[in-house]
This record gives C-alpha cells, sequence and structure tokens, in this order.
C-alpha cells in the first residue's frame, strides 16, 4: 500500500517538526535497527531506513535522550516511512546527542594535509646582520 505524503499530510493529527537526526528502531523480524529521522510530532515521526517495513507492525523507537516509545508503521513510500505512536513525546526533546570531543590522542595528521616545512612569505627579504650597519637586507 502506498500513500502519497500529501494525502497523509492533510490526515495528521498534529504538526510535525524538522529534524535530523539518527535513532534506533526494535522491528520483530529486523530486530534492532538504524534509522534516520526526519521530523517528530508529539504522536508521530517520519524517517528512512534501508529495510522493507510493512504498513501496521509494531516497533519501538529509541531516540537520543529519550525514552523508548511503542508505536506502528503508518505509512510507506520506498525507503520512507511514518509511525504513530502510542504515547505523546516533547517534540522539543528530540535533539542529536551532545557529542564529547574525541581525544586526538594517537592521531597522527596526513601527509598531505601537513603545514609545508618552508615557512616564508614569497616577496618578503629577510634581514641579516652586516658589519657596518647590524641590518643588511638580503
Amino acid at each position: 500500500m502506498s500513500v502519497s505524503d500529501s494525502d497523509f499530510a492533510s490526515k495528521r493529527l498534529h504538526d510535525r517538526q524538522r529534524r535530523l537526526l539518527k535513532a534506533r528502531m526494535r522491528h520483530p523480524d529486523h530486530g534492532e535497527i538504524d534509522i534516520l529521522v526526519r521530523d517528530v510530532s508529539e504522536m508521530g515521526l517520519g524517517g528512512r531506513c534501508d529495510r522493507e517495513l510493512a504498513v501496521g507492525e509494531s516497533v519501538v523507537i529509541l531516540l537520543p535522550d529519550c525514552r523508548p516509545v511503542h508505536g506502528r508503521i503508518a505509512w510507506r513510500k520506498g525507503q520512507s516511512f511514518g509511525v504513530q505512536l502510542t504515547a505523546e513525546i516533547n517534540p522539543e526533546g528530540v535533539r542529536n546527542r551532545v557529542t564529547v570531543d574525541r581525544p586526538t590522542e594517537g592521531y597522527h595528521v596526513p601527509d598531505a594535509f601537513r603545514p609545508s616545512i618552508e615557512t616564508k612569505r614569497p616577496g618578503f627579504r629577510t634581514r641579516v646582520q652586516g658589519p657596518d650597519t647590524n641590518n643588511k637586507w638580503r
């Protein structure tokens, strides 16, 4: 069953807020899979994944920094899908997890991106001490 985006958008009960973040989905056939969440509302979300999903399947959505929430696949079109949630969530609380800077210990900059040894700017001369003036241009 394929539903056009405009048809489904007209049937939405809540306005969706745009997001772009990685999340996980527990699926009865595929186990825990990676998904890309594209929009979120109080009672639903839209996303993409590379697995085959069927309308009506029960899933659990694992959003970053949120409790797991149950839902069912409401529509699917290609790799895009919509999930109708069984409990409300706060769309404002659905954000990308802030990552801590990774330590750079042991990291080496590739040779192609290292600064060259030569640090002279072209067109500039350097001073060398001379016997009579202590400053002589080269």
